[in-house]
């Protein structure tokens, strides 16, 4: 007996809401913090959302700048039709 299998998967469909402005050469989203004073901070977020039919994973590398700051945990499951926003802290520690 020989037969031949076949069907589609659902994949998960995950969207940047926010940030709108997007880099003109790579078309990457990007966070435009405003100025910010020394020992002062600005919270900007990554809004995700999850259109496919199947739970997603979002895993970020972690932050290497010691001006920024990585809010809360650096990886999150968003189900099915959900948002979640990931929250980046801007706190200058010496003037440039």
């Amino acid at each position: 007996m020989i037969f031949e299998l076949r069907g589609e998967g659902t994949l998960p469909t995950l969207q940047v809401l926010e940030p709108e402005e997007k880099d003109a050469t790579d078309g990457l989203p990007v966070l435009k913090f405003p100025r910010t004073r020394v020992n002062r901070d600005n919270i900007l977020s990554i809004v995700l959302t999850n259109e496919g039919q199947v739970p997603a994973t979002v895993k970020f590398d972690a932050i290497t700048n010691e001006n920024f700051e990585f809010m809360g945990s650096m990886n999150h499951t968003i189900m099915s039709k959900q948002h979640h926003a990931f929250d980046i802290k801007f706190a200058p520690k010496n003037a440039q």
